[in-house]
């Protein structure tokens, strides 16, 4: 089963540390500040955390530590991440929900499942047990290929995908080199 120990290094390089870009809108918490984010957790997720707007002080405050245990309990836990068979399908699907959210690459996989794997799952947007168990029924390296291809198309119907395409893109080329896969983007 998939570990959430092997994935922190591709994590960490995907996400790096404190920044504050004013075109990413993970920087502003909900009074509409600019304070950032910090190895990856964005200012309205820290926000629910701590149960405040987070200042940029706040923010640069987040250790790398802290940061794991949020993506841990909050992303790779929400995806069911540690009960698939295939780490590398575990880390496309994990990597998509702390980069996007739980819901948007769960929905992704069920259409992938549905549409490529003759699967009927409802599109509810939760991974569940039928979904887990369909995720863990079908050839891993196609799956793998089919979720980054979908998430590649994802990124390029988003406003901010001219800003962010670069990378956005190399998250999901990074994690393809890592697990031997080669990735082709989908005609839209």
């Amino acid at each position: 089963m998939a570990s959430y120990e092997l994935f922190k290094s591709s994590l960490e390089r995907a996400e790096g540390g404190y920044q504050n870009l004013k075109n990413d809108k993970g920087n502003y918490n909900s009074k509409k500040e600019l304070v950032g984010t910090n190895h990856g957790v964005s200012a309205r997720f820290y926000e629910r955390v701590i149960g405040r707007p987070p200042s940029i002080a706040d923010m640069k405050a987040i250790t790398k530590v802290e940061a794991h245990i949020l993506f841990k309990n909050e992303f790779w836990d929400k995806v069911r991440a540690s009960e698939l068979k295939s780490q590398g399908v575990a880390e496309m699907i994990a990597d998509h929900a702390i980069n996007a959210n739980p819901r948007v690459i769960a929905g992704i996989v069920q259409r992938v499942l549905n549409t490529q794997f003759n699967k009927r799952l409802k599109v509810d947007y939760v991974i569940g047990i039928k979904t887990l168990t369909a995720l863990n029924s079908v050839d891993q390296n196609k799956l793998f290929t089919k979720i980054a291809q979908e998430r590649l198309a994802y990124y390029e119907r988003l406003k901010d995908y001219k800003y962010f395409a670069k990378s956005w893109n190399r998250r999901v080329f990074e994690l393809a080199k890592k697990f031997g896969v080669e990735i082709k983007k989908k005609r839209m």
